[in-house]
C-alpha cells in the first residue's frame, strides 16, 4: 500500500508543477526533454545497481519494451501539450485519464491477474470512476476553441489510446519480463529513451528552427525529473506489490491522483469547485470504496 500512496502522491506532484509552467511561462517540450535527463541522474543514484543490470540485458525483451514504452511518454507529453492548446485542458484531462480502462480490461481479460474474485459492485465501481474522472475534470467555464479541423477532433482520441499504450506495457513488462530488482532499470532505461530521443528533437528545434533555449526551462526541466522518475518507480514496485493487479490498481491509481491533485489546488492555488466538481469527488471516493469494497471490509472487520 506504501508504494501506491508514494506513486498517488508523485504524480499528483506533477500536475502542481505543470500548474507553474504557466504561471511562469516556461516552454514545455525543452523543460519536458531536460526533465528525462534529470531521471536519468536520478535513477542511477537511487538504484546504483541498474545501470549494471541494463548493461546485462541489453537487447533483453524488457529493454526493448522500456524504449518503446520511452517513446511513448515523450510523444505522450507532447500530444497533451497540443492537445490543452487546440482543444482545451478539459479534453486532454478526460483523455488521459479515462485511459485507465485500456490496462484494467487488459489486466482482467489477457493477463486475468486478480486478487480476488470481481463483482457486480467492482465493476460497478469501475464504472463510476471513468464517470468521476469525466466530471471531474470540467471546467466551470466553456473552453472556446476556433474551427476544428479532423486532425484536431483526433487528438483527444490518440492521447486516450497512448496513455493506456504505456500503461498496458508497464503491466505486461512487469507481470512477463521483469524481475522485482529490475524496477530500477527498466524504469531508468525508459527514461534514455525518452532522454534520447527528446534531445534529438530539442537540438532540431534550437539550430534548424532557432527555437531559443531559455534558463528558467532548465530550472523548470530539474524540478520536473525527480518526482517524474519516482511516479514511475513506485507504480511498478505498487504493481508488483499487488501482484500485478491493473484492473485493482489503475482505477485507485487515477482517481487517488485527481482527489489529491483537486485538493493540492484547493489549498496551495486558491482553486474553487464547481457544484459538478463536487459532485465528481463525491463520485470518485464512491467508486474507490466499491473498487476496493472487500479490501476496506477486511480491514475495518
Amino acid at each position: 500500500m506504501l508504494y501506491l500512496i508514494l506513486c498517488i502522491l508523485f504524480n499528483a506532484l506533477l500536475v502542481f508543477i505543470f500548474k507553474l509552467y504557466q504561471v511562469y511561462r516556461i516552454r514545455t517540450f525543452q523543460a519536458i526533454v531536460i526533465n528525462y535527463v534529470i531521471c536519468l541522474f536520478t535513477g542511477a543514484l537511487f538504484d546504483q545497481s541498474a545501470l549494471p543490470i541494463i548493461t546485462q540485458n541489453i537487447g533483453a525483451s524488457w529493454m526493448w519494451a522500456s524504449w518503446l514504452l520511452g517513446s511513448l511518454f515523450i510523444g505522450g507529453f507532447y500530444l497533451i501539450a497540443i492537445t490543452t492548446q487546440r482543444i482545451g485542458v478539459s479534453a486532454a484531462t478526460v483523455a488521459m485519464k479515462t485511459s485507465l480502462v485500456i490496462p484494467v480490461l487488459f489486466s482482467l481479460l489477457i493477463l486475468q491477474n486478480t486478487l480476488k474474485d470481481y463483482t457486480f459492485l467492482n465493476y460497478l465501481g469501475m464504472a463510476l470512476a471513468l464517470v468521476a474522472i469525466v466530471v471531474t475534470s470540467r471546467r466551470s467555464k466553456t473552453e472556446e476553441v476556433g474551427s476544428l479541423s479532423l486532425m484536431d477532433w483526433a487528438l483527444p482520441v490518440i492521447v486516450f489510446f497512448s496513455a493506456g499504450a504505456g500503461d498496458v506495457i508497464i503491466n505486461y513488462t512487469n507481470d512477463q519480463l521483469l524481475q522485482p530488482e529490475q524496477a530500477g532499470a527498466f524504469t531508468i532505461s525508459t527514461f534514455a529513451a525518452s532522454a534520447a530521443i527528446g534531445s534529438l528533437v530539442l537540438l532540431y528545434q534550437v539550430i534548424v528552427k532557432k527555437v531559443p533555449f531559455e534558463k528558467k526551462n532548465l530550472v523548470a526541466g530539474i524540478g520536473l525529473g525527480i518526482p517524474n522518475f519516482f511516479s514511475i518507480y513506485f507504480l511498478v514496485k505498487a504493481l508488483s506489490a499487488f501482484q500485478n493487479d491493473g484492473a485493482f490498481l489503475y482505477p485507485v491509481n487515477n482517481i487517488g491522483i485527481i482527489l489529491v491533485a483537486t485538493l493540492g489546488g484547493m489549498l496551495f492555488f486558491k482553486e474553487r469547485l464547481t457544484k459538478s466538481g463536487w459532485f465528481g469527488l463525491l463520485l470518485a471516493v464512491t467508486a474507490l470504496l466499491l473498487i476496493s469494497y472487500q479490501e476496506v471490509v477486511q480491514i475495518l472487520f
